[in-house]
């Protein structure tokens, strides 16, 4: 099995990071618009947070250097990027779809969803059990919007939903790879010993 202590997955859970902090912020985002709370006070802890998670992005990425490097697995590249183009085409096409048979209330929720299911063969692919509890919040959350919500307030409560919980896991990926990457220095491969 691979080390967690390597210059790839921690560049690896960097980015991951990244990418749930920014489609989070965007999330959250639409969220206040839809929720007409789009204020100078709301737009500033939101700008705050995306810039705060953002550090902690590059910090990750930076502490990752201190590990030993490994060969990259070019088959977990080729099936992240089908399993992200077949998330992208479900997207548009239900977004195409539903606006067509005028259930846009619904694109959010099912958006949502699809989102959390394309990060279950990720967990797989890149050994991160984190993506399989952000994987089941997102399409428990979904299904909640769905069921529970009035469809007049759909739209703008999934989207806060959504954006939370992907900053949350952002969230928790940086600070336990940063508490991951920073052991004593003792305890580091020397940089001698280090992959380019």
């Amino acid at each position: 099995m691979k080390s967690t202590y390597t210059t790839n997955a921690l560049r690896g859970q960097a980015i991951g990071a990244g990418f749930f902090t920014g489609f989070g912020a965007i999330w959250l985002g639409l969220s206040l618009y839809i929720r007409e709370q789009w204020t100078p006070v709301n737009v500033s802890l939101l700008t705050t947070g995306l810039v705060a998670l953002a550090i902690g992005c590059l910090m990750l990425f930076s502490e990752s250097r201190q590990w030993p490097g490994e060969p990259e697995d070019p088959e977990a590249s080729r099936t992240f990027h089908r399993v992200n183009t077949a998330q992208w085409i479900a997207i548009f096409a239900v977004s195409t779809i539903f606006g067509r048979w005028h259930l846009d209330a619904y694109v959010f929720s099912v958006i949502t969803a699809i989102v959390g299911v394309h990060l279950f063969p990720l967990a797989k692919i890149f050994r991160r059990p984190r993506h399989l509890v952000t994987g089941l919040a997102m399409v428990l959350w979904a299904s909640i919007t769905v069921l529970f919500v009035p469809i007049e307030h759909m739209q703008g409560i999934t989207a806060l939903g959504t954006g939370t919980i992907l900053w949350t896991s952002a969230s928790l990926t940086v600070v336990t790879g940063l508490i991951a990457a920073r052991r004593p220095s003792g305890s580091r491969p020397p940089r001698s010993s280090l992959a380019a």
